[in-house]
């Protein structure tokens, strides 16, 4: 067979193919990428509020925090005070049985060694110093409080006004300090600011105020404070007003006595055991010789630098109103505490004494606590209590006397019903009678 030469050529031919690009749908782009992002929203914040919300439960689980310690005094104890009248019988009784190892002659050279020394100007100025390093260390334990308050001009015009009084650091639970000062220093105020013996000052908030005692607690966290501040501040040590007779003994009013901040006075006590004719309440008065102001606040401590009065200048006799006088601070722990654990105060509205014993025992008057003044609208008064009336129990609890009445009263809580059982005087002999009463509080914001 004959070949074909155009056989025997190759097929240099292809097939070219062209690949065209899909249009692109801008509206269907559109509405994905909305609906991604959207739902990334949604994602997201579902995340953040899950982690709000189950933070603060890992961390408690992870990192249990304690919580702050309330606050407490320790509890006097009469058996556990010494009066000063056995501290020096101490002191003589030390001295009677040193002098009687003495030999006969040195025991003379003493007694002349001491009758021919005459005090200088010197020693005069070691005591006074002895003083004032007291003074000086008790400073680092009071604050200037002042409340800043919004009020309006003769012409409507708006401003701030403050007014400070002295305050002092009773206790540190560890976040926090707690203040003890008079509440004209924290009522009605748009803002509380504390002043540290350093000069350095901090915002504070209100815990309670009492209205009976015109005190206030207040807090200041520890974590506003600078280092050094932390430093040179201390909590105020606080003795007691019922160790035996104090009156004669030396004291040093400090905080603003005189009216004027970081102002200090020297003196003695010339009487602690007068009453407080304060509502549901025994505070003792303790006045003194020192001169003060009207306006004084601050505090009175020992020579060891502990606190034994709270200055309220309100209190004193109408006889002797410039001389500084303070409320005894034994029965102000229970008051201190309860304020600064926030707990409120229970109130029934009434003022009393103790039943002497030798009414009861000639004229037979029941033990307890002698109603001799009611407040008005207060508990007591819708209860029916009427002055005269003899408070022998509360609940099931005996009442002897008016501070055993007083404890009972501190017992209850301030939205209590409780029973409370009176002797009251019928025309032949005392009638018991019981009735409910409704309490309230003394305490608030």
């Amino acid at each position: 067979m004959p070949i074909n030469p155009e056989d025997n050529k190759k097929d240099t031919s292809f097939i070219s193919e062209k690949i065209k690009q899909r249009p692109i749908n801008r509206k269907k782009l559109l509405r994905r990428t909305i609906i991604t992002v959207s739902l990334a929203v949604v994602f997201g914040m579902v995340a953040c509020l899950t982690f709000l919300v189950l933070q603060p439960v890992f961390n408690d689980r992870l990192y249990p925090e304690s919580s702050p310690e309330k606050i407490s005094f320790p509890e006097e104890s009469a058996k556990d005070e010494l009066t000063p009248e056995e501290m020096f019988a101490d002191d003589n009784e030390i001295a009677a049985s040193e002098a009687m190892s003495l030999e006969e002659d040195e025991k003379n050279m003493i007694d002349e060694a001491l009758a021919s020394y005459s005090f200088s100007q010197s020693d005069y100025g070691k005591l006074m110093s002895s003083l004032k390093y007291v003074a000086d260390e008790v400073n680092r334990s009071i604050v200037t409080v002042t409340s800043v308050t919004n009020d309006a001009n003769w012409i409507n015009d708006s401003y701030e006004s403050s007014g400070l009084a002295s305050g002092i650091i009773i206790a540190d639970n560890g976040p926090n300090l707690y203040i003890l000062a008079p509440s004209s220093a924290a009522s009605d105020a748009k803002s509380i600011r504390v002043t540290f013996c350093d000069n350095s000052t901090v915002d504070a908030t209100l815990s309670l105020m009492d209205s009976v005692t015109n005190q206030c607690v207040i807090l200041v966290k520890k974590s506003d404070l600078e280092e050094h501040t932390s430093k040179s501040i201390k909590v105020a040590l606080l003795g007691s007003s019922n160790s035996g007779n104090l009156a004669g003994l030396p004291v040093i009013a400090a905080g603003s006595p005189m009216g004027v901040q970081g102002s200090v006075s020297y003196g003695i006590i010339t009487s602690d055991k007068a009453p407080l004719n304060l509502v549901d309440s025994s505070y003792k008065l303790i006045t003194t010789d020192m001169n003060g102001s009207s306006m004084g606040s601050g505090i009175l401590v020992n020579l060891s630098g502990e606190v034994i009065g709270i200055i309220d200048m309100s209190y004193c006799p109408q006889d002797i109103p410039n001389h500084i006088c303070a409320i005894g601070i034994s029965e102000m722990k229970t008051l201190i505490a309860d304020l600064s654990n926030e707990k409120s105060r229970p109130y029934l509205g009434i003022h009393g004494t103790t039943v002497p014993i030798d009414m009861q025992n000639e004229s037979g008057v029941p033990a307890g606590a002698y109603v001799t003044q009611i407040e008005m609208s207060s508990p007591a008064m819708r209860a029916g209590l009427q002055s005269g009336d003899i408070i022998v129990r509360i609940n099931e609890y005996a009442v002897n006397s008016y501070e055993q009445f007083v404890s009972r009263l501190a017992q209850c809580s301030s939205d209590d019903i409780i029973t409370v059982t009176v002797m009251r005087q019928a025309p032949n002999d005392y009638i018991e009678i019981e009735m409910e009463v409704s309490l309230t509080s003394s305490t608030h914001n």
